[in-house]
């Protein structure tokens, strides 16, 4: 056989074998989920702006309060996070194509941490924001059943998108209830709750977030914002 066609047939039983991570079933589970949280309208998605009040926990008693304003281009792959103690801007992180920033009142501005940045590009591909991609572009989905994540039980199912790997946990309406995922501080489960419909998208504005099974955090989000204008000064630092 000439070698040009014994690596054509490698490639094309490769790209195969890729294609085949995505089971039928866990592909037809994530085109219900985008549909459950606005079909075309987050399909659209492109860009999204948040304001979320940000609360953390030490044991059961809140601990501290900041506002978190959010800034995200999904084809430009940037994301920005500040951090606002009442008007006052405390601390930047960000990722771009050109890697990742941070800035704080008392450290200045430094590159990120490599683990900590590629921990914000995940961020892109998972939560609610992960779902405007249905069943395409992911790289593995796989159906796990039923399970239980703190106190909500649904369909769990593990995806793949780009290097970032999360499990969502679907009710029976195929609207995301929570995620658990891996970061560097250990086993991230968020458990989700009050969705609203902002631009035709179904978008949770609460979340708790339990790092290893202990509260830690809890997001309020006071406003979302659909398919904003990002100019290049938004991501600025300072």
């Amino acid at each position: 056989m000439p070698r040009w066609k014994y690596t054509l047939g490698l490639a094309v039983m490769l790209c195969a074998l890729g294609l085949a991570q995505v089971s039928p079933e866990a592909a037809q589970l994530l085109e219900k989920m985008r549909l459950a949280h606005g079909g075309p309208a987050l399909a659209n998605l492109r860009t999204y702006q948040e304001t979320a009040t940000l609360t953390t926990f030490s044991g059961p008693q809140p601990e501290n309060q900041l506002t978190v304003v959010s800034y995200a281009d999904f084809p430009s792959r940037r994301l920005r996070v500040e951090y606002r103690d009442g008007s006052k801007l405390i601390q930047v992180l960000q990722v771009t194509p050109a890697g990742g920033q941070s800035w704080s009142v008392v450290s200045g501005s430094k590159a990120l941490e490599a683990e900590l940045a590629q921990e914000l590009r995940n961020g892109l591909f998972q939560t609610w924001y992960g779902l405007r991609l249905g069943s395409s572009g992911r790289e593995q989905a796989r159906l796990l059943g039923r399970h239980t994540f703190g106190d909500r039980t649904g369909t769990a199912i593990e995806v793949t998108t780009q290097g970032s790997k999360t499990t969502y946990l679907a009710n029976a309406q195929h609207q995301l209830i929570a995620e658990r995922y891996q970061n560097s501080q250990g086993q991230m489960t968020v458990l989700y709750a009050d969705l609203r419909r902002v631009s035709g998208i179904q978008i949770p504005f609460q979340a708790r977030l339990y790092a290893d099974g202990t509260l830690f955090a809890e997001v309020k989000v006071q406003e979302a914002r659909v398919n904003p204008v990002l100019r290049p000064e938004t991501f600025r630092m300072p």
